[in-house]
């Protein structure tokens, strides 16, 4: 196991910087679109692949070695619950971004 990153001194200005492992999961918040959840460049060779399933565990089919899916935040889309779009034309916002460490 490795040693956690140095976090900043308190009081300081500097963004706290974090090394996440290899294999690690991204899910990027697009500005006003969709959740967009990667998996890492080596993922099939470790054995990680995506999986999409709804409340009951029915599965959505996802291509064979696709690293990203885009995931619906408007609910506007035909093909729930992935994005196919559709934001860009019914006025959907989102910017949130994520919050600062507090000083």
């Amino acid at each position: 196991m490795t040693a956690p990153e140095p976090r900043p001194p308190a009081g300081s200005n500097q963004p706290e910087t974090r090394v996440f492992p290899a294999g690690s999961v991204t899910i990027r918040c697009r500005l006003d679109g969709p959740l967009v959840v990667e998996l890492p460049p080596d993922a099939e060779a470790a054995g990680i692949f995506l999986r999409v399933t709804d409340h009951l565990g029915g599965e959505y089919p996802v291509a064979p070695g696709k690293r990203a899916v885009a995931l619906c935040r408007c609910g506007e889309t035909k093909t729930r619950p992935f994005c196919d779009g559709t934001h860009k034309t019914c006025g959907f916002q989102a910017a949130e971004t994520a919050r600062k460490p507090e000083a």
